[in-house]
């Protein structure tokens, strides 16, 4: 789960969003092309967010890079002519998942890659889509299966492996910050499965149109930065130096990891479907180990490598039932 992504889950029950089967089409080649540009971007903000947070103060990063996101997304809802209605019983619904997906996940974040490696963060946010699926069978009373808890098992071993073994010792406390960023995965968990109870009651609404998924996505921004407001300035950010490489690296977490990467993740799902362009999001921490040893010089080991096959096993599992699932749902 990685920095302003949604998840397979969340992009193929959001109104406006097509999630019909892949057609054969010349054209699939250069949505391939995006969605591995997307995980590189995600993949690559790990490491990013660390060489910032190793100077600056985390929550203010967050409230800088969500000023920039926030007005983006509402000038791209006004060039769009979509409305930004906001129904009143919307507002606590939406700026929960704000707390959850947006102040919680973001400050888990930067302290998380604070106190670890960027890599070592990168692998544990991969165990994201395993919680989903548990925490579906007790919020949203789906089946928890004995596959399912083998998966949980299997990713929370993968998260032991690189929490003991890690080669990245030189870092100022690994333990809490793969505990944090085990936090972050968790309230993104917690907001998935919100977002999903949340998006289903407004499809069955029929006296009203469902809100787009860009307007969801522009509204928590906006109420989970609002959130972080008030911890930065505790942090008193003024009294930090602001380069240019910070600057330019907020600039990139902004832009080009939340915006861009959302709406090619968005267009990857509309032509190839759900299932394929989800397909793509195990790269992300593929790429956060790739990118942190080979830019920013942190170690690398085989352990790094039994840790990310072990929780991909895990989301494999979780999300094999997910499918069963969803086929007999719709057929």
């Amino acid at each position: 789960m990685v920095l302003g992504k949604q998840s397979k889950t969340d992009l193929e029950q959001l109104p406006g969003n097509v999630t019909a089967a892949a057609t054969p089409n010349a054209k699939n080649s250069i949505i391939y092309a995006q969605l591995v540009l997307t995980t590189f971007l995600w993949g690559l903000a790990w490491p990013v967010g660390g060489l910032l947070a190793t100077n600056l103060p985390p929550v203010s990063i967050a409230v800088l890079r969500y000023a920039i996101v926030v007005p983006v997304l509402f000038g791209i809802l006004r060039v769009r002519r979509q409305p930004f209605t906001l129904e009143r019983d919307w507002i606590p619904t939406l700026a929960l998942m704000g707390l959850l997906s947006t102040t919680l996940y973001q400050a888990f974040f930067l302290f998380g890659v604070k106190y670890a490696a960027a890599s070592d963060d990168s692998l544990v946010i991969g165990i994201g889509p395993v919680l989903i699926a548990i925490l579906a069978a007790f919020v949203l009373n789906e089946r928890l299966t004995r596959t399912k808890v083998l998966g949980l098992i299997s990713g929370l071993c993968g998260i032991l492996v690189i929490s003991i073994l890690s080669p990245n010792t030189n870092v100022p406390n690994r333990l809490l910050g793969i505990s944090l960023v085990f936090g972050g995965a968790v309230a993104y968990a917690f907001y998935t499965v919100i977002l999903r109870r949340f998006v289903s009651a407004a499809r069955a609404d029929a006296s009203r149109p469902a809100p787009s998924s860009l307007s969801i996505l522009a509204w928590i921004s906006l109420f989970g930065w609002v959130f972080l407001i008030p911890f930065s300035l505790i942090e008193r950010p003024w009294t930090y130096t602001w380069g240019p490489v910070s600057w330019l690296g907020i600039s990139y977490l902004a832009i080009l990891s939340t915006v861009v990467g959302y709406f090619f993740y968005v267009e990857g799902v509309s032509k190839i479907g759900a299932s394929r362009a989800a397909v793509f999001a195990n790269f992300v921490p593929v790429f956060g180990v790739l990118t942190s040893v080979l830019i920013f010089g942190e170690n690398s080991s085989p352990w790094q490598g039994v840790s990310f096959l072990l929780i991909l096993a895990g989301v494999v599992l979780v999300n094999r039932q997910q499918r069963t699932a969803q086929q007999i749902q719709t057929r």
